[in-house]
């Protein structure tokens, strides 16, 4: 925390945009213009540095990259843009469902 209570960011945080666009391409085994294909497509939409230039966190590096697995099976991209944000809606969907469960699951006080 900063002293004005704003939480710093960490380049540990899967939401931190911490890699530019030539590292994460590279992270990824893919162009520049993927990246920028999948952004278009809906995918994510990638951070912006202080002099527009695009960032990508660790989050966005692992949708790109199932999207990249998709079009490599013969997939388009529309269609790994697709089905990847349904599976990112379908596994949270199931996280709230565990942490309602668990709330169901809790004895009641007795208050």
């Amino acid at each position: 925390m900063t002293g004005a209570g704003v939480p710093v960011p960490n380049i540990g945080d899967a939401d931190y945009p911490g890699y530019a666009m030539g590292a994460a391409a590279h992270a990824l085994n893919v162009t520049p213009a993927f990246l920028r294909a999948v952004e278009t497509a809906g995918l994510f939409e990638a951070h912006r540095s202080d002099g527009g230039h695009r960032r990508y966190s660790l989050d966005d590096l692992h949708l790109a990259e199932r999207a990249r697995h998709l079009v490599d099976d013969g997939l388009p991209l529309d269609a790994a843009v697709r089905i990847v944000k349904l599976e990112y809606q379908l596994a949270a969907a199931h996280a709230m469902i565990e942490v309602l469960q668990r709330r169901l699951d809790q004895p009641r006080g007795s208050g």
